[in-house]
């Protein structure tokens, strides 16, 4: 994630999630996340997706007893 966090964009995650913030939590909350964001960015993780996220419920479930 090469993109800067910034409360703008907080402010809109937050708003599509339908998740309310106060005035300034946007603020906060980027220069609480941006740290850790910065360093998972420098590690350039790559998480390979087998399958699906549609079938996910389905192979979790697969194991489970009724």
């Amino acid at each position: 994630m090469t993109d800067k966090v910034s409360p703008e964009r907080i402010t809109i995650l937050a708003a599509a999630s339908r998740v309310p913030i106060q005035d300034g939590a946007a603020a906060r909350i980027a220069k609480g996340v941006a740290p850790t964001v910065a360093r998972l960015d420098a590690l350039n993780l790559q998480l390979p997706l087998e399958i699906e996220p549609a079938s996910f419920v389905a192979v979790a479930r697969k194991g489970a007893k009724p």
